[in-house]
């Protein structure tokens, strides 16, 4: 019997897609370029039609801004937008350790150790594009490993931020890509001690290093909940 294979196919806007993701995450195209419209379409021998339909999926992901007056350009997150969904990403794979012991099987391991050393030739190669899927895969793992199913759907939520997230973020610390290689290192390192409240405090400090601002929102957020409780003590 012959063995039947599946091939995933994606449309032509969804290819687009694709290649200008990869080419802003590399910095092909930096922050502020403006992505002409005429240019690229030819570049790539497709109409205007199929160009926009890309460079709107790539606004959804925030990386690229698109305006009547300035057309589309290249953006960047702002300081506050990555605290945010940073503390997001924190919040979300530290939940997931409150209850239990976590226990990694050998072959669990066996994963985060391929996932770093693809991230290493990735940084290698200067490929951003590939470190933001491997980023993902990599805590996604963690974020799995509470078997909690609306948490790991809430997490993948941000997924389509990501590239902006990492781009972003890598322009503001002024880092090189073999700096986020070892952060994951020295988280994996954490997680094989199997130790919630060592990973939790792992996982504060490979999100902290993005910048103060995700301090300041946590203290923002605790500050406002604080608020929040007095004001219906008053009211009560």
């Amino acid at each position: 019997m012959t063995k039947k294979h599946t091939i995933q196919h994606i449309s032509l806007p969804q290819a687009v897609q694709n290649e200008l993701r990869k080419r802003i995450l590399n910095n092909d195209f930096v922050a502020g370029e403006r992505l002409l419209e005429a240019k690229l379409a030819a570049e790539y021998g497709i109409s205007r039609t199929t160009l926009r339909s890309a460079l709107s999926e790539l606004r959804s992901q925030g990386l690229v801004e698109i305006s009547v007056r300035r057309g589309a350009h290249v953006t960047r997150m702002s300081k506050t937008a990555i605290a945010e969904a940073c503390f997001a990403r924190y919040f979300l794979e530290s939940s997931v350790l409150e209850e239990k012991k976590i226990e990694l099987s050998p072959e669990l391991i066996f994963e985060f150790e391929t996932i770093i050393k693809k991230m290493t030739v990735a940084a290698k190669n200067q490929d951003l594009a590939s470190l933001v899927y491997l980023d993902t895969e990599f805590h996604s793992l963690i974020v799995n490993l509470g078997g909690r199913e609306r948490i790991q759907q809430l997490w993948h939520t941000l997924d389509g931020q990501m590239g902006s997230l990492m781009r972003s973020s890598l322009d503001s610390q002024k880092i090189e890509l073999k700096e986020v290689v070892s952060r994951h290192k020295d988280l994996l390192h954490i997680l094989k001690g199997k130790n919630p409240g060592a990973i939790r405090e792992a996982l504060k400090d490979h999100y902290i290093p993005v910048g103060d601002a995700v301090i300041a929102h946590t203290d923002s957020l605790k500050s406002t909940t604080l608020k929040s409780k007095s004001t219906r003590k008053r009211t009560n």
